[in-house]
């Protein structure tokens, strides 16, 4: 059963979005609507109930003639996972997604970026961002990367390389599992700008500043939602 994971603020409070994925038959892409509104209703669309995690799931139909590829659950990395595996700062991760102003008229053209784990912090960060019109002031537990978030980026899956790594004291040859790490929030911002406009004597904020690092909602966050007692009962519904 296909699930479709992205940052809640991408979704806002629209009724429908819309998937553009790549047939098999190799033709240009084909749009698919998800009618959100409905899935509220049928408890398909999911949530956390701390409202300040900027991830949302939703169920989607299997497509057949469509190429894409599903990651199975057990390569979304749990807490506990990143106390074995020693996933720290400095790890190596990628993750894709489109470019807003390039994505392919004739297919889909997915951009690969890469960059590293830059802190994982024990504390929680203060953070604000808006979902439709509502505005979200939270605190939370967050992964800080070394990595530009360009529009478009929001609601990604980061991963985990898979080439060799250091893993405590040893390098690992072998290389890791492609764990998803979290999912994409957007850019961290720097200090807001101030600049002193002619003949006026206060400051004024310019806009927040991109301060080259990007923030992204660790996965422990997503299989919590996975794991919810009401989730996991809609899931035995559907099986059956």
């Amino acid at each position: 059963m296909p699930l479709v994971v992205t940052a809640k603020h991408v979704i806002g409070d629209h009724a429908k979005v819309y998937g553009r994925y790549t047939p098999l038959d190799g033709r240009k892409p084909v749009t698919v609507e998800y009618d959100l509104a409905a899935f509220r209703k049928s408890s398909d669309l999911w949530e956390h109930t701390d409202s300040g995690v900027d991830i949302v799931v939703f169920r989607s139909p299997p497509f057949d003639q469509t190429k894409y590829q599903p990651v199975p659950l057990d390569l979304i990395a749990s807490r506990q996972d990143f106390t074995d595996q020693h996933i720290q700062s400095m790890d190596r991760i990628i993750w894709p997604g489109l470019l807003v102003n390039f994505m392919g008229s004739e297919q889909n053209y997915p951009v690969i970026r890469n960059g590293t784990i830059a802190l994982i912090p024990t504390e929680s960060i203060l953070m604000k961002y808006m979902v439709g019109n509502a505005a979200v002031e939270t605190r939370q537990e967050l992964i800080l990367i070394d990595g530009t978030a360009v529009p478009g980026a929001s609601g990604n899956p980061v991963f985990l390389w898979s080439g060799p790594r250091v893993v405590g004291t040893a390098f690992n040859l072998g290389g890791a599992k492609p764990y998803v790490l979290g999912v994409l929030h957007g850019f961290y911002p720097a200090s807001h700008r101030q600049v002193l406009e002619i003949n006026l004597t206060k400051t004024v904020t310019m806009y927040g500043e991109n301060s080259g690092g990007a923030i992204i909602f660790p996965s422990w966050r997503l299989r919590e939602i996975i794991e919810f007692s009401h989730v996991k009962l809609r899931f035995e519904q559907l099986l059956k």
